[in-house]
């Protein structure tokens, strides 16, 4: 875990270079880079699609931010209503990955029409190429220590060291137990849905195919992989009956390992506890903000696709990828005029 990789001291003080913003940012990079590569044989428009790639990209990139940290601050407002401004303080970390999902769409339909793209067809390789930079950033998630996962004693748990270095996001309380990749996860899950969408564009059928099994896919997946997060309180949701933040607070305070509070006062005890697999000392979710997300996604997703199915304008005609292959060809020979 590498929270930080190096800082810069100006004007006496101190501004840090987090780890997960320099991977966040490689994978952004690498996925406008595929997008483009992708845009030459499956975009609308294969001569001119891959231009105006990186223009969409920045709206794109403002949503994931935007709409990812405006979801974190709803679901925890409380512990920014006293400080407001504190929303804007983004290198704390805090960003809900349905939120960037939502409202990056929303941004890059309206930036697509305005650039003269055709939305549907844009959807399906931007979104092949969005979770392949997505893959990438989520190992910044696993070097800061954000969306960890529950304790665990598989074989592939990876273990938090003992000393967590400044600026980890992992509790202190899990410092020296092995837990859930959750992170390693989520990346594998994007890298999955990345290939998956490779593999559908050369077979596709309508526009917005791809788009729609993708986005059904992630619903999926990342419903699943909520079940063994154990940051809980951070993404909020439906509480299983007793195991709320404040049942468990209570809890703690009856085993003496926290004060009327809930703040920990015996860490070590509380960790023993954990690896007891003693039931209560923990909250629990029924239902995550994400997998209410996920099961609401899920019968829209269903929908779109049989709507675009049933319109005759999104069919694709069987030749369509050899077309676009000559496109692409015809275009990488051209000369530039940039």
């Amino acid at each position: 875990m590498w929270p930080q990789v190096f800082s810069i001291e100006l004007f006496g003080k101190v501004f840090p270079l987090r780890s997960f913003g320099l991977v966040v940012a490689v994978g952004f990079l690498v996925g406008i880079w595929w997008g483009t590569r992708l845009s030459f044989r499956y975009g609308s428009d294969p001569r001119n699609d891959h231009r105006k790639i990186p223009d969409l990209a920045w709206w794109i990139l403002v949503g994931i931010v935007g709409g990812g940290r405006l979801a974190y601050v709803i679901i925890n407002w409380g512990q920014f209503a006293a400080e407001p401004w504190r929303a804007l303080f983004l290198w704390e970390g805090g960003m809900v990955m349905y939120g960037g999902l939502i409202l990056a769409v929303l941004l890059a339909w309206w930036k697509v029409r305005r650039l003269g793209m055709h939305p549907w067809m844009t959807g399906d390789y931007g979104l092949t190429a969005g979770f392949l930079g997505q893959a990438i950033g989520r190992w910044g998630c696993l070097a800061v220590g954000d969306d960890y996962g529950a304790p665990s004693t598989l074989p592939w748990a990876i273990r938090i060291p003992e000393k967590l270095r400044e600026g980890s996001l992992f509790p202190p309380e899990l410092a020296g137990m092995t837990v859930h990749p959750t992170q390693i996860y989520m990346s594998l899950k994007a890298l999955a849905l990345c290939l998956l969408g490779v593999w559908l564009l050369k077979r596709r059928r309508f526009k917005g195919q791809v788009m729609c099994i993708l986005l059904g896919g992630y619903a999926v997946l990342r419903f699943l992989v909520e079940t063994v997060r154990w940051d809980s309180a951070a993404r909020g949701g439906f509480w299983k009956s007793g195991l709320s933040p404040a049942d468990v607070d209570v809890r703690l305070f009856e085993l003496g390992v926290a004060d009327p509070s809930g703040r920990l006062i015996d860490v070590e005890a509380y960790r023993e506890l954990l690896r007891q697999g003693v039931a209560g000392v923990h909250p629990e979710l029924l239902l995550s903000s994400s997998q209410i997300v996920s099961l609401a996604m899920l019968p829209l997703v269903v929908a779109l696709y049989v709507w675009l199915k049933r319109r005759p304008d999104a069919a694709l005609p069987a030749e369509d990828g050899s077309l676009r292959s000559a496109a692409a060809a015809g275009d990488a020979s051209a000369p530039s005029t940039a």
